[in-house]
C-alpha cells in the first residue's frame, strides 16, 4: 500500500510479506520508499489482539493492545508501555468506532498519538492500523491510496 503527498508522490509505503501463518503478521513502513522507519509485529495471544511497534532497527518502541470482545461499542487498541504495567496510561489509541453517528461516524479508524510523537513514529502507527484491519477486520478489497501530513496532526480519520 502506498501513501501519497498532495503532490501525488509516494512518501510510505507499507510492505506487509505474505505470511502462511495466522498468529504471525508483521508489517514494515518506508519512508522514502525503500527506507525502512519502522515496523509493527503481532505478537501472539490466547485472547487479546496484541502488537509490538519497533523503531528502524527493530527495536520495540512500544505496545499495542486490542480488546478481547467488543460488541455495539468503540473498538479501543490503546498504545502502551513497553513494560504494560497496569499504573501506567495508555498515550494514545487506534480504535475502530461504532457510533454511526457523531463525530466519528463513517471513519473505518481513527488513530490519536502525542502531536510531538517523531514522525516515523506516526507513520508507523498508521501502518499498525492499516495491519489492524487487515487481521482482524478486512476482507479483501481494492488498494488505497492514502493522502496525509504526519507532520502537524494528532488524530487521524481513515475510511478504507
Amino acid at each position: 500500500m502506498n501513501v501519497i503527498n498532495h503532490s501525488n508522490q509516494e512518501i510510505i509505503r507499507l510492505v506487509h510479506p505474505y505470511a502462511c501463518s495466522t498468529f504471525s503478521h508483521e508489517l514494515e513502513v518506508q519512508s522514502p520508499p525503500g527506507v525502512a522507519i519502522g515496523h509493527v509485529r503481532q505478537n501472539w495471544h490466547v485472547c487479546l489482539p496484541k502488537l509490538t511497534v519497533e523503531n528502524e532497527r527493530g527495536e520495540p518502541a512500544f505496545k499495542i493492545v486490542g480488546p478481547c470482545v467488543a460488541f455495539f461499542t468503540d473498538e479501543n487498541f490503546e498504545l502502551v508501555s513497553l513494560n504494560g504495567a497496569a499504573i501506567d496510561r495508555p498515550f494514545g489509541k487506534i480504535f475502530k468506532p461504532f457510533s454511526c453517528c457523531g463525530l466519528n461516524a463513517g471513519a473505518d479508524f481513527v488513530v490519536r498519538f502525542p502531536s510531538n510523537l517523531d514522525f516515523k513514529m506516526k507513520a508507523t502507527l498508521l501502518g499498525a492500523c492499516i495491519l489492524i484491519d487487515f487481521i482482524y477486520y478486512d476482507k479483501p478489497k481494492n488498494p488505497v491510496n492514502f493522502v496525509v501530513d504526519l507532520f502537524n496532526v494528532d488524530c487521524l480519520r481513515l475510511r478504507m
